[in-house]
């Protein structure tokens, strides 16, 4: 039976966004129209969700391979400032993965 978490939902600024990202077997980003959107202010704080499958990742802009860091279903990935958004990247370890991407400024 899965363990309950508890999230502590708009401590770091509004949400505004979100997003499903499908991790591949080539490094992918997040979307840069969905934490930096035209005219409007940038994020500042992105809370991700494995839901599918192991990712490895990384977020000081390198693409993510096999020796990144590894997260597993169920793990919760946060992100503070606009360039580790900007700058994180994920790959699939076995088969796809899909992510959830909350963004709040």
């Amino acid at each position: 039976m899965p363990q309950n978490q508890t999230f502590h939902v708009g401590t770091h600024g509004d949400a505004f966004n979100f997003e499903s990202v499908t991790v591949g077997s080539t490094s992918v980003g997040l979307t840069q129209t969905a934490f930096n959107p035209p005219y409007l202010p940038k994020a500042q704080y992105a809370l991700i969700t494995v839901e599918t499958d192991q990712i490895r990742w990384r977020y000081n802009g390198g693409a993510a391979t096999s020796t990144s860091h590894l997260a597993n279903v169920g793990d919760v990935i946060e992100l503070e400032g606009i360039n580790n958004i900007q700058n994180f990247r994920a790959i699939r370890v076995t088969a796809d993965a899909a992510i959830r991407v909350t963004y709040e400024r």
